[in-house]
Formats: C-alpha cells, structure tokens, sequence
C-alpha cells in the first residue's frame, strides 16, 4: 500500500477572546462573568479513515509553534468529507463523528445506514484555547 502524506497548517491568534458560558446555551441577556485574553490556536489539515473507519491525531505531537494547546481545554473540531480527486464527480455521503480527549482527536467515518467506513477522505480544522510553552 502507497503511503501518502499531508501537510497541517497551524496557527496562534493572541488577542482571542474567552468567556465561559453553561453547556446548555445562553439566554439573550448580559453574562455577568467578563471575558478573559487568551491564545486562541487553530490547526487545520486533511486526513482519511484507516480500515476500522477512523482516523487519529495527537495535538501535542503535530504541535509547531510556542504557544500549545492548553492541558484541560478540549478543541472544538470540525470535519467534512471531501472526494478522492477529480475522479470522483458526485461526492458519496458519510456521516463523520468526532471525538476528543486532549490531546487526542479521532474522527470515526460511517455510512448511512450507521455501518463503518473505511478510506474515508475529509478535511478538519480544530481550534482550543492554548498558553504559552516556554
């Protein structure tokens, strides 16, 4: 089997922005908590499910610059399935579901009938409230 490789773009934001709000959602009225300056810090790649439908990565491996993802903040990911190239005119429907446990990120791909799929190609991009690592 070929191995093939991708490239991870990652990048720090440091005039981020971060308040804590309850998990359920907000009303329409003012929090009383302000917001606090942080590193904001995104990463964003491609990647494809192996034969058991899902595809993991370590942020604290692929981590490249100072400011790292903070130790008790889980990212916020997205992934969307992508076609294998100009081949593929109509894109299949997946279904991917994420899941995070810091540092790691493991994206499970699934058709629709809700068996796994394997050789799955998408595209992700995660974003987590970093710190400084000196």
């Amino acid at each position: 089997m070929t191995s093939y490789t991708t490239r991870i773009m990652q990048w720090a934001e440091r005039e981020a922005s971060v308040r804590e709000i309850p998990i359920d959602g907000w009303p329409d009225k003012e929090m009383q908590q302000p917001c606090e300056g942080r590193y904001a810090i995104v990463y964003a790649g491609h990647g494809r499910t192996g034969g058991g439908g899902s595809w993991t990565v370590s942020l604290r491996a692929i981590n490249c610059i100072p400011a790292g993802p903070a130790h008790d903040r889980q990212p916020s990911v997205v992934a969307t399935p992508t076609t294998d190239g100009p081949t593929d005119d109509v894109p299949r429907p997946y279904i991917l579901v994420v899941r995070t446990n810091y540092p790691t990120i493991t994206v499970w791909s699934f058709h629709p009938n809700g068996e796994l799929a394997e050789d799955v190609t998408f595209s992700w991009h995660a974003i987590v409230e970093g710190e400084l690592v000196e």
